[in-house]
């Protein structure tokens, strides 16, 4: 189903106000991308609880300590060390145990390995909490509904950190192609090839069967922002390449046909083990098309005839804002559960073809299509 086009809508201290969405997972294809979030003071601190203390982690805890909207109450991890390291910095408390956090927080951030997701993010909407989930959301379709399912039943908010969707150049192009100011779209493209250094043989990311390999792990990021930009998918083909071949989730260089409901057509190629790095997006329409170079830092845009010209980049717009504001009710999230839940979905029939050789027909009831930064 596609977006309707609609007039630029002025958004007030930079945010999305609930009352300008059309439906529940929809905003005007028009509406620009913001960066700052919410700026207004609030009259509750919301609560965050953190589960991990890894990078990623720490870079969620710094940014809700800082947000003057939230603060940070509490850092679980296995490392106590670890733990008490993060807290300190947040002024938080430190645990091993996750659970020992939940009574005391209003939201939590699930930032542990992937092969924990699933058990987390369940336990915190049982627990009534907010949820902001790492991708992926679980390692399977199956983990995945039951992750949403939990956080419905909750009737608590949900998001799930697709980052690279919101990032400047991402944000460009599905304004872009969200306006209709490239025609009917005819193709989505993604190159996302790197050579990450091996973990340690004992770490969860060195397993696929814990980790998801690449596809799980890293490239599910380009699945994310291809459905935003193509719409629902009824079915693909892949084939992938992996140096273990042992767990179904093994893949460390995968490629990817995508076939849209709307006919047109996705392409991705992506790899952890590549000698030379790509990062390259395009989305190809009748009237028009947006590319970026190599790197996937410039936008380039052209028309039939005419020659491409770069263009002036929409800002980041702030995941971690949105899910406050969710929480304060007065924005709707932009990649929810359910969003998810459809991601999963394509990313499972993905690796099923890989395994099988065979085009896998993709189904969903809802097919819903993303709210629009």
């Amino acid at each position: 189903m596609q977006v309707p086009i609609s007039p630029v809508v002025k958004l007030e201290n930079h945010r999305i106000n609930a009352v300008q969405c059309r439906g529940r997972y929809r905003l005007p294809a028009a509406i620009p991308a913001v960066g700052l979030g919410c700026t207004e003071s609030v009259s509750k601190m919301i609560r965050i609880g953190v589960i991990g203390a890894g990078p990623n982690a720490a870079g969620h805890a710094r940014y809700f300590a800082r947000s003057g909207r939230s603060k940070v109450v509490a850092i679980a991890d296995p490392d106590l060390n670890r733990a008490h390291a993060l807290a300190s910095e947040c002024q938080a408390s430190a645990m091993e145990d996750y659970r020992d956090m939940l009574g005391d927080v209003d939201a939590v951030v699930v930032s542990s390995p992937n092969f924990l997701h699933h058990e987390h993010a369940v336990a915190a909407a049982k627990a009534g909490k907010h949820v902001y989930c790492e991708k992926p959301m679980g390692l399977s379709l199956a983990q995945a509904t039951e992750i949403r399912d939990a956080i419905a039943e909750a009737s608590v908010q949900s998001l799930v950190g697709f980052s690279t969707r919101f990032t400047e150049p991402v944000q460009t192009m599905l304004r872009l192609s969200g306006s209709g100011q490239l025609g009917k779209i005819i193709s989505v493209d993604s190159r996302r090839l790197c050579n990450v250094t091996p973990a340690p043989p004992k770490h969860w990311r060195h397993n696929p069967s814990l980790s998801g390999g690449l596809l799980y792990e890293i490239n599910i990021h380009e699945i994310d922002w291809m459905l935003a930009a193509g719409g629902p998918v009824e079915s693909c083909y892949a084939r992938s390449w992996a140096v273990d071949q042992q767990s179904k989730l093994s893949n460390d260089h995968i490629w990817v046909i995508l076939n849209f409901k709307s006919g047109a057509t996705g392409m991705h190629e992506g790899s952890w083990v590549s000698a030379t790095p790509h990062y390259y997006r395009a989305i190809h329409g009748t009237s028009g098309a947006v590319a970026t170079d190599e790197w996937g830092a410039t936008v380039y845009y052209g028309e039939p005839g005419e020659e491409r010209r770069a263009l002036v980049l929409d800002p980041h717009f702030d995941l971690r804002g949105n899910f406050l504001d969710t929480i304060d009710h007065i924005a709707e999230p932009v990649a929810d559960a359910t969003w998810g839940l459809e991601v999963m979905r394509v990313a499972e029939a993905i690796l099923k073809s890989a395994h099988s050789g065979n085009v896998e027909l993709i189904g969903s009831a809802s097919d819903p299509v993303p709210v629009r930064a």
